[in-house]
């Protein structure tokens, strides 16, 4: 049985989201051997859902011509101004895989004009905003490495290159993007957490972070989701 399969079975009552194209599904994309593919692509097989009883978002994402499979878990925190993403990424084939999974963060609003930094200490983004801190960040299991950089995707992001440029600062703090290379051996696969977190003091935010860095059981939460 696999994960399409599961969820329905699982999640009975939770129904198809009428608009794929969401900002949700724009922000992730899988980059190999010379091409990028974002998930709004028809490259991609998509079964994104939602509970309207709760805060829990799940989108299974199948790329037909590479079999990778993409799952993303999204818990929302309107109370706590927390969203956290559980990401799994697997190869579905035979063949060894080395990729860069993308994810393209987009703060809407007219309001957000604030300045962007990448903090290396942390390894995160922070965005500040009309006296509001927001912090992005990630983790994977077997320690991928990640690169971090703020600024339109069309200026700091090479799509044929697969590279993302050295831009550590921005004045216009609306984007910014994380790309993780990942090594996938036949029918292996990864786990990771993506998390943005807010508040008015840098205290609180950081205490989020470093609670979110501490949480090291990536696989069972997961599978417990699901």
């Amino acid at each position: 049985m696999n994960k399409l399969m599961l969820l329905k079975s699982k999640h009975p009552k939770w129904i198809m989201m009428s608009h794929y194209r969401s900002q949700f599904i724009k922000s992730f994309a899988i980059w190999m051997e010379g091409e990028c593919s974002w998930l709004s692509s028809n490259e991609w097989d998509l079964s994104p859902k939602i509970d309207h009883t709760s805060t829990l978002s799940i989108l299974v994402a199948y790329h037909k011509k590479w079999k990778i499979q993409i799952t993303v878990l999204q818990e929302r925190s309107a109370k706590d101004l927390e969203n956290v993403m559980t990401v799994i990424v697997k190869n579905q084939s035979d063949t060894k895989k080395t990729i860069k999974l993308i994810f393209h963060c987009k703060f809407i609003g007219e309001s957000v004009s604030g300045i962007s930094f990448v903090a290396p200490s942390e390894q995160s983004i922070m965005q500040h905003n009309e006296g509001q801190l927001t912090l992005v960040s990630s983790q994977f299991n077997r320690q991928q490495d990640s690169q971090l950089a703020v600024g339109k995707k069309e200026k700091i992001w090479n799509e044929q290159e697969g590279r993302l440029a050295i831009a550590p600062l921005c004045r216009d703090g609306r984007e910014s993007m994380i790309v993780t290379n990942v090594e996938l051996d036949s029918w292996q696969e990864i786990y990771g957490r993506i998390w943005e977190v807010s508040g008015y003091y840098e205290s609180d935010v950081y205490a989020k972070h470093k609670k979110q860095k501490a949480y090291d059981q990536l696989k069972r939460a997961a599978e417990r989701t699901l």
